[in-house]
């Protein structure tokens, strides 16, 4: 559960909408709320978001139109903004998008190191990547241990912790500009609206909420321009046979 190869030969199932997780409006809620306090982070720019949870978020607030959604479903598409798609091979440009929206995605992928080189590949310069996952540290995840038949979501998927995914993506070249844990509950019982010990504990001990959040900016390197002034050269083995007659000695002194 902790330590696991992160690629699965069979496909994993993911939710289709945020009631199939337990305490799923409350999950909903935390992520929103995440969006809307990560926007300075954002350029207004072209928005995608991946995933069936990530289409019914709000994220009007940093894109200039319509954001476009990728999903691996197999019913009939009609929206010109719905794209049917396997997130290993997004069918999107190089360098085309400034914000990717991923809601516990990487939790219910099979190879979720080629997710993440498809988002660095389709992101842009100075783009924003959002990634949310369910924290394996949590009480909340590690009750799942028997709960996986009974509740498949959110504990049918993998977990990997959030120092695990910066680590990934260091090494894809991004920066992480905000990091933190929230839900702050154990997921097991249902939310109220007074809260319960699962919240208190959480706001204490914030490593223990049911996830994580991360903001990375596509690294921009900067590649200086070759001088582009040509230097005529005289080449002095042509044009002075001394020199070509004192070259050739030096070539038989280092054969030597």
């Amino acid at each position: 559960m902790f330590i696991q190869p992160a690629y699965r030969r069979s496909e994993m199932q993911e939710p289709q909408n945020w009631q199939q997780l337990a305490n799923g409006s409350l999950i909903q809620a935390c992520v929103q709320q995440q969006l809307d306090d990560s926007r300075a982070h954002c350029l207004n720019g072209v928005t995608l978001t991946l995933g069936n949870l990530a289409q019914q978020l709000n994220v009007s607030g940093f894109t200039l139109g319509r954001p476009v959604n990728i999903c691996q479903t197999t019913q009939q598409v009609n929206d010109g903004n719905l794209i049917s798609a396997h997130y290993t091979h997004l069918p999107i440009k190089n360098e085309t998008i400034d914000t990717l929206v991923c809601p516990f995605v990487l939790d219910f992928a099979a190879d979720p190191h080629q997710i993440l080189r498809e988002l660095l590949r389709v992101l842009a310069d100075d783009g924003t990547l959002i990634l949310a996952g369910f924290n394996p540290l949590s009480p909340a995840v590690l009750s799942g241990l028997w709960r996986s038949k009974s509740h498949p979501f959110p504990w049918q998927g993998r977990y990997f912790t959030h120092a695990r995914v910066k680590d990934w993506l260091s090494l894809l070249g991004f920066r992480v500009e905000r990091q933190c844990y929230f839900i702050e509950h154990f997921l097991t019982q249902q939310a109220t609206e007074t809260g319960g010990h699962s919240e208190w504990i959480c706001r204490r001990c914030p490593w223990l909420s049911a996830g994580y959040w991360l903001v990375a900016k596509k690294s921009c390197y900067i590649k200086p321009q070759a001088n582009k002034v040509r230097k005529e050269r005289l080449n002095l083995t042509q044009a002075l046979p001394a020199a070509r007659v004192k070259q050739s000695a030096n070539w038989h002194y280092e054969e030597r």
